[in-house]
């Protein structure tokens, strides 16, 4: 892999940035050499009234991130771009401190000029002194090709939306909410086995607590409910997930952080999924002296309700009735700067 970019400041307000990277991948056990390349190129503008963020995105087919993740704005045969712009009020003589409106859009195709997804979705919010408050609507354009999902014959187009309120508030020095309701519709791509993907009701609900009981500890607790059913009130899935993170700050140098996480799903006749169960715990003691030197000690563990059995000369995963040990980790990394 290799890559080039670079920043360029236009003015006060725009700046831009560009990347080329290129890949080459040579199987281990022989065969043919594939190469790749993806185009990145991004405009921004910062500043008190108007924001803007236009990016766009170009990867050949056989671009090639084995040691990577790429989301669906990075997948390989996909060019598009996504732009965000925003507009920022600052009314004066009232309790409302200022107001925005924001457009985020998002249009995909493949290389060869297929469209693959489109996204489009207006937002507004009002801000107070210790509230804010803001709302949202976005509908989707998805295109499955016979290559994204066996049993497709030929392209399929979906559409589905959804809107979203949410709130804030930090009147407490110690304590800050956030709370956030979706609904709408959704595409289900992991339907019941012979079945195809369709559009479902969805809804999910996200509540965010961060409490700082003394300067040097903050607590962020997350709870997530997501539901899927379809139209017909099949029930798809319901996935809960509750999260806390605790960070103490001993000096400016040294902090320790813990992290727990309880990951549920409840699977319906409508899914292919299995009932799943997860419980992971991460500890990371750190030692910071600059972002180029640092020290980090970090021990993570997790349980699931997965095992793997010998069924007649066999390996094979099965759902355990409880939460068993699938994987521990150890690891130290240290960086330092040398300067002159």
């Amino acid at each position: 892999m290799a890559s080039v970019d670079g920043r360029f400041r236009i003015n006060n307000n725009w700046l831009t940035q560009m990347q080329f990277v290129a890949t080459e991948s040579e199987p281990v056990n022989g065969g043919e050499t594939t190469s790749g390349y993806q185009r990145n190129i991004q405009v921004n503008r910062v500043g008190r009234t108007v924001q803007n963020h236009t990016h766009y995105i170009a990867t050949s087919k056989d671009f090639r991130t084995e040691l990577g993740f790429q989301n669906r704005y990075f997948k390989a045969d996909t060019d598009g771009i996504h732009q965000r712009v925003a507009l920022n009020f600052f009314p004066e003589g009232t309790s409302l401190n200022s107001w925005n409106t924001t457009v985020f859009g998002v249009y995909l195709e493949d290389i060869e000029g297929t469209k693959l997804f489109s996204q489009l979705g207006p937002s507004i919010g009002f801000n107070y002194d210790t509230t804010s408050f803001s709302a949202g609507y976005t509908e989707y354009d998805e295109v499955l090709r016979p290559q994204d999902f066996p049993g497709l014959a030929s392209n399929r187009d979906y559409n589905y939306e959804d809107w979203t309120v949410s709130v804030e508030n930090n009147t407490l020095n110690s304590l800050e909410f956030e709370a956030s309701y979706r609904s709408g519709t959704s595409l289900n791509v992991v339907p019941a086995r012979g079945t195809l993907p369709s559009v479902v009701n969805s809804s999910r609900v996200s509540i965010d607590a961060l409490w700082r009981p003394i300067n040097r500890l903050r607590v962020l607790n997350t709870y997530l409910n997501t539901e899927l059913e379809t139209k017909g009130g099949a029930k798809v899935f319901t996935n809960r997930i509750a999260r806390s993170n605790w960070n103490y700050q001993f000096t400016k140098e040294w902090s320790l952080r813990f992290i727990a996480q309880y990951d549920e799903t409840d699977a319906g006749p409508a899914t292919r999924l299995v009932d799943d169960e997860n419980l992971n715990f991460d500890l990371l003691l750190r030692y910071v002296i600059n972002p180029w030197s640092a020290l980090f000690i970090g021990y993570n563990t997790n349980q699931s309700n997965f095992d793997i059995v010998d069924m007649e000369g066999e390996r094979e995963l099965v759902i355990a009735n409880d939460l068993r040990k699938d994987g521990e980790q150890f690891f130290v990394k240290f960086s330092y700067l040398f300067q002159r």
